[in-house]
């Protein structure tokens, strides 16, 4: 993997780590001010800006709704600034449904850093399985 650019090394990196449990080398990779986006209309869907608010608004509801959470990476396009990662996710919800969704994350860098995370995925599957973004917010943690 020696060919990969720097920018690919580090998305290689943090899929390996996320996939052990440490999310840590992901939010040390993005700026403060970094962008997240997920496509769509869903409750799930838009555009989040700075790592606390992604935090808020994503990361934690996720982890509230999923018992199991996996992201496997099946290919990895080496773009320079631009990295595209096909994914394939694993994960199972609270209530024993499988919410295994197909992404492409299209990972923007400068200067070696994320400043910019785009999402695509089927956004039906979303709507179907997992229960409002703004209700996940709210189940306790030990449910």
């Amino acid at each position: 993997m020696s060919s990969l650019s720097p920018n690919a090394q580090i998305v290689s990196t943090i899929f390996d780590e996320v996939a052990k449990g440490n999310g840590a080398p992901f939010w040390e990779a993005c700026r403060d001010d970094v962008v997240w986006r997920t496509i769509g209309e869903g409750s799930w869907s838009g555009e989040f800006s700075g790592k606390q608010t992604i935090i808020e608004e994503i990361f934690r509801p996720l982890n509230r709704v999923l018992v199991e959470r996996a992201t496997i990476p099946t290919r990895l396009i080496d773009g320079g600034d631009v990295i595209v990662l096909q994914a394939r996710g694993k994960n199972l919800t609270r209530d024993g449904r499988r919410y295994d969704n197909d992404y492409v994350f299209v990972i923007h860098f400068e200067n070696g850093k994320i400043v910019r995370y785009e999402e695509y995925c089927d956004t039906e599957l979303i709507a179907r399985v997992l229960p409002n973004r703004v209700a996940a917010k709210s189940i306790p943690k030990s449910q």
